[in-house]
């Protein structure tokens, strides 16, 4: 089977299982720093140089690349932008309400201009602070009110750049492609010399740059899990890009030819943008909990938040995309 004939068949749905279970391996992932303080070595970081949070924001950019793609492909650019617009921004509206409720109840003390600025500058992702003054003071990492919100950013900066790259039809020359993924690789190995957002942004792209790659050529990857599987190894032993693309492999591999499993809704974002508020106030609620514990105490408790998210917030906004067309 084909990746063109997965994603093009009702496995296609399995997507949206894969993408809730990277979401969940972020809350995982940050349930340590969360329950133990800033420092804390999270799962993965020591086997593999990245803690399995880095490893699911790299493939959700992955998964990014593949199928936003295709989306700017059949849309006009005015389409394009509105229907990521709409997907992004009314969900992250009411995640920042959220959080900003959650961060006084635990007796943040901001003041007006302070909470509003903070509330603006998210929202219009300009510049996604993460304290709010006095907001969970006492817990083992004080004021950081909702982290993973520092990756909507970069996310917007791929969809731009990949737009561009469509519209002059550059993203279907191989070489282009080549230079999308392996410039980005380059600069992130020099990152400590680049300005803060280029460092961050180099490693992500690349991830978001091998989507695209498979988009274009998703007739020709064939998907064989046994292949995966014996490939997986390579994490451990390989350079981080080449990991990434290991891992991307096999996830697409393994979901894409397992029966379909088709959730209620959409549910990742949800989780994404809600998991570190969430586990904050149980940490807040439960002093001295641990990192497992919180983890799935976190996973519980956000749930209704994502369901409630998708089918009050972002569902409504994604009906409103498709009737502009």
């Amino acid at each position: 089977m084909t990746l063109a004939d997965a994603i093009s068949g009702e496995r296609n749905a399995n997507l949206g299982v894969l993408r809730l279970g990277l979401a969940a391996c972020v809350i995982v992932s940050h349930a340590w720093p969360l329950a133990l303080g800033l420092g804390a070595a999270e799962p993965l970081m020591t086997l593999t140089g990245q803690s399995l949070g880095g490893w699911a924001v790299a493939l959700f950019f992955f998964l990014s690349g593949l199928l936003v793609t295709a989306s700017a492909e059949r849309r006009t650019p005015v389409s394009f932008l509105g229907a990521r617009a709409r997907r992004i921004l009314p969900g992250l509206g009411a995640a920042l309400i959220a959080t900003l409720a959650l961060a006084y109840l635990s007796g943040a003390t901001p003041s007006r201009s302070e909470a509003l600025g903070w509330f603006l500058r998210a929202a219009t992702l300009a510049s996604i602070e993460h304290r709010i003054s006095g907001a969970f003071a006492g817990n083992p990492y004080p004021e950081v009110v909702n982290g993973p919100l520092w990756s909507l950013f970069y996310e917007v900066a791929a969809y731009l750049l990949c737009l561009f790259f469509v519209q002059f039809g550059l993203h279907r020359r191989k070489s282009v492609l080549f230079l999308l993924m392996l410039v980005p690789v380059g600069l992130s190995l020099i990152d400590t010399v680049l300005p803060y957002r280029l460092g961050t942004f180099a490693p992500l792209f690349a991830c978001f740059a091998a989507g695209m790659a498979a988009s274009v050529f998703r007739n020709r990857i064939v998907l064989r899990p046994f292949l995966a599987g014996g490939l997986l190894p390579l994490v451990f032993i390989a350079p981080w890009p080449i990991g990434v693309l290991v891992v991307a492999y096999a996830m697409l591999a393994l979901s894409l030819t397992a029966p379909t499993l088709r959730l209620p809704g959409d549910y990742s974002y949800g989780f994404y943008i809600y998991g570190w508020p969430v586990a904050q106030t149980v940490a807040y609620l439960v002093p001295g909990i641990s990192p497992a514990e919180l983890a799935a105490l976190s996973l519980v408790a956000t749930t209704p938040a994502a369901i409630a998210s998708w089918h009050f917030v972002e569902r409504p906004s994604l009906l409103q995309t498709r009737a502009l067309g």
